[in-house]
């Protein structure tokens, strides 16, 4: 995933929590935005991975812990 991917990514999980709420128990919202994005499986489940590894647990907390670490990972 690149920088701008990963903005879109940011941008339409807003729009999906907005819309959807977070069930604090998994990362639904992420994995469908992954899947509307055409990211490949094998990128999704790192990208996931490295969502869980920075304490994004669930769709709000990508926002709360994870963006910072995403966003200097995915730098490029």
């Amino acid at each position: 995933m690149n920088k701008d991917e990963l903005e879109r990514f940011f941008n339409r999980l807003e729009v999906l929590l907005e819309k959807n709420g977070c069930n604090a128990r998994d990362l639904t919202n992420a994995q469908i935005v992954l899947e509307e994005m055409a990211i490949p499986k094998a990128e999704q489940e790192e990208f996931l991975e490295n969502c869980r590894k920075s304490g994004g647990f669930c769709d709000c907390e990508i926002f709360l812990n994870s963006e910072e670490y995403l966003r200097e990972l995915y730098d490029k």
